[in-house]
């Protein structure tokens, strides 16, 4: 946790900035890597936004956030059921439910919370299928639940304006699996390490967010599968205007490590994407709970050996 002393606001608001900038920089200059497999992460890139450090620090609150996530893409090459496929175009809807308990308990000063994200997921794709005897023209849809998060460590700190969560996600496969079909469900477990940061000067009324997570997953047995370790980083800049917020919100996907195992045929096949776009928020009461309604749109402006497109979500959070 950040010391309750140090520089001025003005100071602070200028590194900030100053880091903000050269990482956007970073961004824009980053080298095009060389995806997981299905070359889609199980974490929903963009899904952090506004205010994403900031964990409420009064104890046995419930927090419900459901909210609807929307990205439509293409990628030129990817290996999905042990096949090589081209020119995949993909559509993915999900409307989910993530919760959150706030505890009593203060380790390390920190508050203290627990929760889950379930969801279900509409999948749609149109790919051909490299095949010894020629290539087949591919399209299929399927629906079910999908696969699930568990956290069961969340901690949440405040000094100043500063806001920070460590979070520690499972990712569990509760989603259907079957070798040979589109499926809602990846086959592996994982963990996906999570730190997020905000600043916010209720003065001035600007928010300076940033959240990053690893993705580190098992081997798809049912593929001979094993992908790679992956970083994004989910971040938004956005001024509160009375119960508005308006601002940019932005995702950075890098794959770190390659593909391996007998399915990867395409290679170490390492993901990379930036996508930026608007994001809005709007605040209000209902009777005694805080609700917050988001909306954001983010499209690729770079990307490789992973989909380019679009994400749109839409997102509602009661504090109760």
């Amino acid at each position: 946790m950040l010391p309750a002393t140090g520089p001025s606001r003005r100071a602070t608001l200028f590194i900030t900035l100053i880091t903000i900038a050269a990482l956007v920089l970073t961004l824009l200059w980053a080298r095009q890597a060389k995806a997981v497999e299905g070359a889609i992460s199980p974490y929903l890139k963009g899904s952090a936004g506004f205010m994403s450090g900031f964990l409420p620090p009064q104890s046995g609150l419930i927090i419900v956030n459901p909210f609807y996530y929307h990205f439509n893409g293409s990628v030129g090459s990817e290996v999905r059921n042990g096949n090589v496929e081209l020119g995949i175009d993909v559509k993915v809807d999900a409307p989910l439910l993530q919760g959150v308990y706030t505890t009593s308990w203060k380790p390390f000063g920190a508050t203290y919370g627990f929760g889950a994200v379930i969801g279900w997921v509409w999948a749609d794709i149109n790919a051909t299928v490299v095949a010894p005897a020629g290539n087949i023209a591919l399209s299929g849809d399927n629906n079910g639940f999908g696969d699930s998060l568990v956290m069961p460590v969340i901690l949440g700190w405040h000094s100043g304006n500063w806001h920070m969560i460590a979070s520690l996600p499972f990712y569990i496969p509760t989603g259907a699996f079957e070798t040979g079909k589109l499926n809602v469900g990846k086959n592996v477990w994982g963990l996906m390490p999570t730190f997020a940061v905000t600043w916010f000067d209720p003065m001035s009324g600007w928010d300076l967010s940033a959240s990053s997570t690893l993705v580190f997953l098992t081997e798809n047995h049912a593929t001979d599968y094993q992908s790679g370790v992956l970083f994004h980083l989910d971040w938004a800049i956005g001024k509160h205007l009375g119960k508005w917020e308006i601002g940019v919100a932005g995702n950075f996907v890098e794959q770190i490590s390659n593909d391996g195992g007998s399915g990867a045929k395409l290679g170490g096949f390492k993901a990379h994407s930036i996508g930026i776009g608007p994001a809005v928020s709007y605040s209000t009461m209902l009777g005694p709970a805080p609700l917050t309604f988001s909306a954001k749109w983010e499209p690729d402006v770079s990307a490789s050996h992973t989909f380019k497109g679009d994400v749109i979500m839409v997102s509602l959070v009661a504090v109760l």
